[in-house]
């Protein structure tokens, strides 16, 4: 086997930012993209695989109402732009919530839409990339933004003067009022747009339409969420989930908005909200979790139970275990084929592969294949499911139509991972206890190609172009040509150094059939991030490059697993462009677009009022947080002031939400309505967790904290306008365990 091998350099402090700054505006260079192309003008693209989409409700809701929109008419497009609520449950209109919030608040999170459409014909243009930023306009502070906070209108840049305007009707010229720069010109945004894409470290917007986070595994009971695109902040890291139990193996929804975490110690299974940064619930399953997916329709997860032979299929949606499946004995791996209508389910100390209806979850049949079976892959494209079976070294063909055995490929004893790459065609066997990698070829069944010379390969990712080995024995990766894969000649390695440390180094020890998925392919599909638990560390890079471009602390971590949140525009509807963002200060913003078909920018405009109480005010005064109380809502703590808990020793800190003057009963206010932090003063550690009902508007949270100091208790309803830091916070004093503290917290 022939093998290229490329040392890893290290890189300067300058160089390390500059190579984070030039990732965080990739996806705007088109770095390794074509242009967008009709599917009959680029045939020979491969087509990437399109995520599972949710079905329909039965009567499909219209998009909430705006805060506010603008609109603009640039080179024969429409292009309008709102803000809009996070969602009904959360925003307003559910039980006990009121009304929708009037305007974008400082500080929120909202759903940023561009809908483009034909001017002519008011057809929706559908397939387009588009890149969106808001930057703060100069002099536009909280003040001027609270006193139209009504509404701003909107800007044509074809014309560089204002167009239609917005709800309030107020001209651009009367917002300024002399002390807030005038709406950019035509050129102004063309400079804007390209200062962003060329990632200058010094011009960076406010908002980022185009961002991502990087979700870790870690050891120690925890989820990390970390912002690669931060450069120049104290800190990449965004949050951190604290686990009921530790973690074995984690899935994100397709919606993006939850993770889901098996968890050891009998704390089944978390569903993570990956908007606000904690756990949404803890889901009683089977014994020993391990595996999860989620199904190719996102209605469904499936979790395997190596504890008791079951695997456990849960509702996406409402968390609600739907049944419970008796599968075999030992640990289970789960494949879907048909779009998900079949569910393929191994027992490695079972004899035989369930097969599941998908949608009833009825038993389909169970086909023999002998003990051993450590993991399974499906490709439709091929029609077959391929089973790994360590003990006896061999693949076993399973044909999905005739649900039979339709073959048996003879390897090496000690098989590990086995995936097919994202076309169906070619399987890859990894073999960790052989240090090579069996590809199989999906339509024959043969052995296409043997890749040795590998150390302890355990997992592999795919892009467009390569498959990347992680070499559990060795700091590499493995890289192979895909596009080698269909000639007669094994395709040579070539090995990207990737840390100082072997990942067998690091103190956690691996899970079975190798649990871990620790590289994801960068969302521009033009590289990956490379887990180093060894390290503590993550590993950027992109296909090309001798080395990695850079890399991201994991804060004293050990990641064992990554997943990437895409949180860029994305076509929601025909013609609708949409994300999630966290809006910045108070004041008038500049929404920049830049369109692919045609290469366009334009700009429009936006207003953000000011937050009631800005997270970061009164964080020295004892009192509280600075500022005018939310009138309609107030958080009163069931536990004495100035609580002294024990370091180390579990607290539960039960709190009242009550009405203010003229507020709504919030008898139906949901836990997952009210957010909860707890951080260490001035800085440092933070919990964030989901409450408990436990009636009469009583809630309840567990916290444990990690070390003596002074901490500060904050509960936040986004919903009702009361965002983390509008309310009061209660202080709590840590000391160090057997000092007397008291325990509990609760009255």
């Amino acid at each position: 086997m022939r093998r290229i091998s490329v040392d890893g350099a290290s890189m300067g402090a300058r160089g390390l930012w500059l190579s984070l700054a030039w990732l965080g505006a990739s996806t705007a260079l088109g770095c390794g993209r074509r242009e967008a192309l009709p599917a009959s003008q680029d045939p020979g693209a491969e087509r990437p695989a399109q995520p599972a989409q949710l079905a329909p409700p039965a009567q499909p809701e219209e998009p909430a109402a705006p805060l506010q929109e603008s609109r603009v008419e640039r080179d024969g497009l429409s292009i309008a732009f709102a803000l809009r609520p996070l969602d009904r449950g959360q925003q307003g209109g559910g039980p006990g919530l009121g009304a929708a919030p009037a305007a974008a608040v400082a500080g929120s999170d909202v759903v940023a839409e561009f809908t483009i459409t034909d001017a002519s014909t008011g057809a929706p243009v559908r397939g387009l990339t588009p890149l969106g930023w808001m930057s703060r306009r100069a002099g536009a502070d909280g003040a001027a933004a609270a006193r139209f906070s009504g509404g701003a209108p909107a800007a044509s840049l074809a014309s560089g003067a204002p167009a239609a305007s917005l709800a309030s009707g107020a001209p651009a010229a009367s917002l300024a009022s002399g002390a807030v720069d005038a709406v950019p010109d035509e050129a102004a945004c063309r400079g804007k747009i390209k200062s962003f894409m060329a990632g200058l470290l010094s011009v960076r917007p406010e908002v980022d339409m185009n961002a991502y986070l990087l979700w870790t595994l870690n050891q120690d009971n925890t989820l990390s969420a970390i912002n690669p695109q931060v450069a120049l902040a104290r800190t990449q890291l965004r949050s951190v989930v604290s686990l009921a139990g530790r973690g074995v193996s984690f899935v994100m929804h397709p919606d993006r908005e939850s993770l889901y975490v098996t968890l050891r110690g009998g704390h089944g299974l978390a569903a993570v909200d990956t908007r606000r940064g904690l756990v949404r619930t803890n889901v009683p399953v089977g014994q020993d979790p391990s595996r999860v997916v989620v199904a190719p329709d996102g209605r469904t997860v499936w979790v395997g139970n190596d504890g008791d032979g079951t695997v456990s299929v849960i509702d996406a949606r409402s968390t609600d275990v739907l049944k419970t499946l008796p599968v075999g004995p030992g640990h289970h791996e789960i494949a879907f084929t048909g779009g998900g209508r079949a569910a393929w389910i191994t027992s490695q100390q079972g004899e035989s592969v369930a097969v599941v209806d998908g949608e009833t979850l009825e038993p389909l049949g169970e086909i023999a294949v002998g003990e051993g079976v450590v993991s399974i892959a499906a490709s439709d494209e091929a029609g077959v499911v391929h089973a790994a079976n360590a003990a006896r070294g061999e693949v076993v063909i399973l044909d999905v139509a005739r649900r039979a055995v339709a073959g048996r490929v003879a390897l090496k004893a000690g098989l590990g991972a086995l995936q097919f790459d994202p076309r169906g065609r070619f399987s890859f066997a990894l073999n960790p206890s052989a240090n090579e990698v069996a590809v199989l070829d999906g339509a024959t069944g043969a052995v296409a190609h043997t890749l040795t010379g590998l150390a302890a390969p355990d997992a592999v990712t795919f892009t467009g172009s390569f498959a990347y080995i992680r070499n559990r024995g060795a700091a590499r990766v493995s890289l192979v040509d895909r596009s080698a894969l269909g000639g007669p000649a094994a395709p040579p390695l070539v090995d990207i150094a990737v840390g100082q440390g072997p990942p067998l180094a690091a103190a956690a020890p691996p899970g079975p059939a190798a649990l871990a998925t620790p590289i994801a392919p960068l969302p521009e599909g033009n590289g990956a991030l490379v887990a180093s638990p060894a390290d503590k560390a993550l590993y950027v890079y992109v296909e090309g490059m001798m080395a990695p471009i850079g890399t991201l602390p994991s804060y004293g971590r050990e990641p064992r697993s990554i997943l990437v949140e895409d949180r860029s525009l994305k076509e929601v509807r025909p013609g609708v462009y949409a994300t999630t963002v966290r809006l910045g200060e108070g004041g008038l913003y500049d929404v920049e677009l830049l369109l692919d078909r045609p290469r366009t920018g334009v700009c429009l405009e936006a207003t953000v009022a000011p937050a009631r109480c800005a997270p970061g005010d009164g964080e020295a005064d004892a009192s509280g947080c600075g500022g005018d109380p939310v009138k309609d809502i107030a958080i009163a703590p069931l536990f004495e002031p100035d609580l002294r808990l024990a370091a180390g020793e579990p607290a539960t800190l039960r709190f009242r939400a009550t009405a203010g003057e003229g507020g709504p009963p919030l008898d139906a206010l949901d836990a997952e309505d009210i957010e909860v932090m707890v951080v260490r003063f001035p800085a440092g550690y933070r919990f964030r967790g989901a409450p408990r009902a436990e009636g009469d508007g009583t809630f309840s949270v567990a916290f444990t904290p990690p070390a003596p100091g002074q901490y500060r208790f904050l509960a936040a309803v986004p919903g009702r306008g009361a965002p983390v830091g509008a309310l009061p916070f209660v202080p709590l004093r840590v000391s160090a365990r057997g000092a007397g503290a008291q325990g509990g917290g609760a009255r």
